[in-house]
């Protein structure tokens, strides 16, 4: 005899086994967490971005794709045995610097989010892509006015429509969800 509770058992089991595969396939997401990787290391070889790890990327079912990397905004800027100081005017010139930076990396996240839209065609069009940037910076420095992160968001839809019309720097900043945390 079957119980209620062996009957629920094997119809969970059944639902397990017959769950439909995720719409983005690993390799997608390895390609543009790639890309954006280059796209950061590369984007001024006179001042690079220092990116702290590689770009990682994950589907969630409903919701879309979050992308989230790590990287500080002045590569050069660390204390070394042979620099053990940074002077009340270089950490002021440092902080600078990054401000600066920091809508130079704006705008490269905007055109990711572009170029990831292109990539991910199997993304519904109504579900996101979102990409967060998390800014380090060393306990020494004057991180006043900077955040620690910067989350840009937007839905596939939104994006491919940027993309086809050949969006100008502003029409993104103003389709593209950003917070800074």
């Amino acid at each position: 005899m079957i119980t209620g509770f062996a009957i629920l058992a094997l119809l969970l089991a059944g639902s397990w086994t017959t769950a439909a595969a995720p719409a983005v396939n690993r390799a997608a997401l390895e390609e543009l967490e790639k890309g954006f990787d280059q796209q950061i290391e590369r984007h001024s070889p006179d001042e690079p971005f220092y990116l702290l790890g590689n770009t990682r990327g994950v589907y969630l079912q409903n919701y879309g794709v979050v992308f989230t990397a790590e990287l500080n905004l002045v590569a050069g800027a660390v204390v070394t045995p042979f620099r053990p100081v940074y002077t009340r005017e270089e950490v002021a010139r440092l902080r600078t610097k990054k401000l600066a930076r920091l809508a130079v990396l704006k705008d490269l996240m905007r055109q990711m989010l572009i170029v990831s839209a292109r990539g991910l065609q199997a993304v519904p069009p109504d579900e996101q892509i979102v990409l967060g940037v998390t800014l380090f910076a060393y306990s020494w420095e004057d991180s006043n006015g900077l955040p620690a992160q910067v989350v840009m968001q937007a839905s596939r839809r939104t994006l491919a429509g940027l993309d086809a019309r050949r969006a100008t720097a502003g029409q993104l900043a103003a389709a593209i969800e950003v917070k800074e945390f």
